[in-house]
């Protein structure tokens, strides 16, 4: 492009790669004895394991639930008494 430079000398060509070795052949699979799998054990569900659907919201409910905050979080105070028996008036568990 500059018009009168001396040019690059040309590369010369690369030799040739030697030829990789052979690869050796895979090792033989290892036979072992399977275990049997047991067959699967029916497990009997209680009242307790069931699983509980909850009934949907309206979207009333939704909103109303949305706007009381985290009041709504709150968990509120016994103030005893009222079941009777020995109470100590919170709702801690022993």
């Amino acid at each position: 492009m500059c018009g009168g430079g001396p040019s690059m000398p040309k590369m010369p060509e690369p030799q040739p790669l030697p030829e990789p070795p052979p690869t050796p052949p895979a090792p033989a699979p290892m036979t072992e004895p399977e275990a049997p799998t047991p067959p699967p054990v029916a497990v009997q569900q209680g009242e307790a394991d069931a699983v509980k659907v909850k009934k949907r919201r309206t979207k009333r409910q939704e909103q109303q639930q949305q706007s009381s905050g985290t009041n709504a979080l709150r968990i509120p105070l016994n103030t005893g008494g009222a079941t009777g028996g020995k109470s100590s008036g919170l709702n801690i568990p022993k």
